[in-house]
């Protein structure tokens, strides 16, 4: 934090409120220009048709007196037609540069009465400011950015998790980032598969078709209970699945159903330039089918191995279990020659958690509780497209879709 001290300065501050209409700025400008000022800050927004603007500015000549400066502006901006509302506010004398901690709140959902109350309450109570808020859409999906000054927090943790709770009661997602240069540089987002890129778990649908399901859903959930480590849990599951045709896979593969959303986001995502991954601890037998019909350029599975056109009940190669999916994002980073905060990461589970970790921006899809604990953001189910938001698509580039 530094500190310094400057004079006492005088601003003239201008208020504009009125029916958008073309020249509007040109002829703002104008009348600050020919009242001999310097424009020091402005913002403007255009709303349903209704123009807003407000804009700081400064004397020129160090022997021009504000007072008198004030006067010209109010006067050339008579003819303007717009509510305009001219002011002369003086600075404290003891300015401060502060380093802020700026941090970027995405909150996406279907639009719903109370939710800025629910969220600028939490964040008053927090003595959290907010700098700029304004929304990136207001379709059947709202998406609305806020930008806050979290200097004060002891702890952003708490305050993520409060907003994040508080977004669970009104039924919106929030993902927060810090606001740095990287937030609009991300190049590569990374998914999981099951139950992130489609919808459900492929291994109990082949054990359903193997007349296994029960004894998978076992072994299952001792692994999510942590009885079991993943890979131990896998080798036993794919044993079960000893015997099973390759034209079962066929049928599981036909029938796979992405997640809502997850085409255009995937498609969307190409067309802005980013490369796209698929690291699953499921099979590869089926996200090469996703390779192929969602165009990724990297996928990583296990691999099923066949003989004489059925499984054998082993997996083939390396297993990819937690600590192998975050070493494939460090590999894909040195590949495509990225930072770790070029990289955006979306999963779902316990499995997904060094993944999300060694990304960027981890995001948390319908995640279990450990998952949302070191993920920057969640998504629930019909709001997979959101993330779209924060990564700098415009509703109309949706629409478009």
């Amino acid at each position: 934090m530094i500190e310094f001290m400057q004079p006492q300065k005088q601003y003239i501050v201008l208020t504009a409120f009125g029916k958008n209409q073309p020249y509007l700025i040109a002829d703002i400008c104008a009348a600050v220009t020919d009242s001999r000022l310097n424009i020091v800050a402005v913002e403007q927004n255009a709303l349903h048709g209704l123009f807003i603007m407000f804009m700081v500015t400064e004397t020129v000549e160090d022997e021009d007196l504000p007072q008198e400066a004030y006067k010209r502006l109010a006067d050339n901006t008579k003819r303007l037609p717009l509510d305009v509302k001219v002011d002369l506010v003086e600075s404290t004398t003891a300015l401060k540069t502060v380093q802020k901690n700026l941090q970027v709140f995405t909150i996406i959902g279907r639009d719903k009465v109370g939710i800025l109350k629910a969220i600028t309450n939490t964040l008053a109570n927090f003595r959290v400011n907010i700098e700029r808020m304004h929304h990136l859409a207001r379709g059947e999906l709202v998406a609305l950015e806020m930008l806050v000054d979290a200097s004060e927090l002891r702890d952003l943790a708490v305050l993520k998790d409060v907003i994040q709770r508080t977004c669970d009661e009104v039924g919106f997602d929030t993902i927060i980032q810090p606001d740095t240069p990287y937030r609009q540089r991300r190049r590569l987002v990374v998914f999981d598969m099951d139950s992130t890129l489609i919808e459900g778990e492929i291994i109990d649908e082949l054990a359903s078709m193997a007349n296994v399901g029960e004894q998978v859903s076992e072994i299952t959930d001792k692994a999510m209970a942590g009885k079991i480590e993943f890979k131990q849990a896998l080798r036993e599951r794919v044993k079960l699945l000893q015997g099973l045709p390759v034209s079962v896979l066929e049928e599981v593969a036909s029938g796979m159903r992405l997640s809502p959303g997850a085409y255009d986001l995937v498609s969307t995502l190409k067309a802005m330039g980013f490369k796209l991954a698929l690291i699953s601890g499921g099979f590869k037998f089926f996200a090469n089918r996703l390779k192929e019909h969602l165009d990724l350029d990297y996928v990583y599975a296990n691999d099923l191995e066949i003989k004489n056109g059925v499984l054998s009940g082993r997996v083939a190669g390396r297993i990819i279990d937690r600590e192998v999916k975050g070493e494939i994002v460090t590999e894909l980073a040195e590949l495509e020659k990225l930072s770790r905060d070029e990289i955006v990461a979306i999963g779902d589970g316990a499995n997904d958690e060094i993944m999300l970790k060694n990304a960027g921006l981890g995001i948390a899809f319908n995640a279990s509780e450990l998952l949302k604990k070191v993920a920057d953001g969640r998504l629930t189910n019909s709001n997979l497209l959101g993330l779209l938001y924060c990564l700098g698509a415009t509703e109309q580039a949706l629409q478009e879709k």
